[in-house]
């Protein structure tokens, strides 16, 4: 560390780490750092502006490195039992491969890059910091597919990711008096994020898992997009009853018009008939829903995210509030899914939009199954909802805004005057009441938007 006349600050920092996750043959990764200071209230030429307590320009550019993406053996070979064989008579454990070695995996690696400004301004009644940054993570570490080598994957350094954008948070010190004062202090934070490479691969896909292998894929990472974005169909409303042919009775099935398009094999053959949900045919060369008409439907990234607090004291009363916000995400709401589904409970209750005189239904009165065109369009005349009788597929109608104002806590104190608590031989006592998530303003359905 180094300081020239209280104004000019550098700082050096050289670390080396070791990590027995990664390879045998890159064990250590070496990770510098170093940053700059100039604080110009320090200067001659700001002597004369008294508004100025302190203003200090900061610039650093460093490496870290990160071995937390991997278990601990990902860089050895996974072999898994295949069965018991017989050799020479003797029963015999066979074993097989699921993935491959690599003695040259190494640390992720993150160029980190910022400058900023902090200040302090009028006597000390707002102080705060403006920032702006840009991260690059390099050598990124990823479970690459190698299918039809004897391995199932190898775990791989490849591509890069970056993030950048500005953070801005300040202190507000509205009033200071000796029985009431009032505080504000909140910060905002705009981040961008990028997949600049993957390597030789094209997209990354990875799972959720919530719905087994139902919904497979339901996240894509590509070159040139951001990390977060979720990947599925776009709902079409519903198959109506003029979308068919008509019913045949004698083959039990309704036939589509040839100028709709078909996804029965997304949803399931047994589920197409009017009522079925539809979805949207992005690709126009053919007329089948399948995995090429599958898109990015939304984005989990926010545009601005952060936080505020608001403290107060009047004589011996205090009070404080806590917000916490974002503004301008997706979020993937899985629940909307599987609560307007019977796919695999055919007795359950489910969420409101799926009521009773809402969803299409194929059953009349009695409870009979009807096939009638004309009498199932007069049944659903008015719902506005698909049949539940559907497997659990993602779409856009699941994707929703995931903005959020939530005031997390609530602090409201009284502390008795000393001139009373003395005379027991108490010097302080205070008595508070704290609330937790106190309301959330949101438009999302679900059950927190904060996830």
């Amino acid at each position: 560390n180094y300081i020239y006349d209280g104004k000019y600050i550098a700082t050096v920092n050289a670390r080396a780490d070791a990590s027995s996750k990664v390879g045998a043959n890159n064990k250590w990764g070496f990770f510098p750092s170093a940053s700059v200071a100039w604080v110009l209230t320090e200067e001659e030429f700001m002597e004369g502006v008294s508004w100025v307590r302190n203003l200090k320009i900061r610039s650093g550019y460093g490496l870290s490195g990160n071995q937390d993406a991997i278990d601990s053996y990902n860089s050895l070979r996974l072999m898994k039992p295949n069965g018991v064989v017989s050799v020479n008579g003797a029963p015999t454990v066979t074993l097989g491969t699921i993935r491959n070695a690599n003695p040259d995996l190494k640390w992720e690696t993150t160029v980190t890059r910022n400058v900023g400004l902090d200040y302090t301004l009028f006597g000390g009644k707002l102080t705060g910091s403006i920032e702006y940054y840009k991260n690059t993570t390099k050598d990124l570490l990823i479970a690459f597919p190698v299918s039809g080598s004897g391995y199932d994957y190898q775990y791989r350094n490849l591509g890069k990711t970056e993030n950048k954008g500005f953070e801005i948070s300040l202190t507000w010190n509205i009033i200071s008096k000796k029985n009431y004062e009032l505080s504000f202090n909140g910060n905002v934070g705009f981040n961008k994020n990028k997949v600049k490479n993957l390597g030789t691969l094209s997209q990354y896909p990875a799972s959720s898992g919530w719905a087994s292998t139902q919904i497979q894929d339901d996240f894509i990472v590509k070159p040139g997009h951001s990390v977060g974005e979720i990947y599925g169909y776009v709902t079409a409303g519903r198959y109506e009853v003029s979308d068919f042919e008509d019913y045949y009775a004698s083959g039990e099935k309704w036939v589509l018009k040839q100028d709709v398009a078909n996804n029965a094999g997304v949803i399931g053959a047994s589920y197409l008939r009017p009522g079925a949900l539809k979805l949207k045919n992005i690709d126009d060369s053919d007329n089948v829903i399948d995995e090429k008409d599958r898109t990015v439907i939304g984005n989990t990234n926010p545009k601005a995210s952060g936080g505020f607090a608001l403290s107060g004291r009047v004589y011996g009363f205090d009070l404080s509030a806590n917000f916490t916000y974002s503004i301008g995400n997706d979020v993937y709401n899985a629940n909307k899914i599987e609560y307007t589904s019977s796919y695999q409970y055919y007795y359950r209750n489910m969420i409101d939009i799926m009521a009773e005189g809402k969803r299409w239904t194929n059953l009349d009165a009695n409870g009979n199954l009807v096939n009638d065109p004309a009498q199932l369009a007069a049944l659903n005349a008015n719902t506005t909802m698909w049949s539940p009788y559907t497997s659990y597929v993602l779409t856009d109608w699941a994707v929703e805004d995931g903005s959020f104002l939530r005031l997390s806590t609530l602090t409201v104190g009284y502390t008795l005057p000393q001139s009373l608590t003395r005379k027991v031989g108490i010097n302080n006592l205070r008595f508070y009441a704290t609330c937790y998530n106190v309301f959330c303003l949101t438009g999302y359905s679900g059950f927190d938007p904060e996830v």
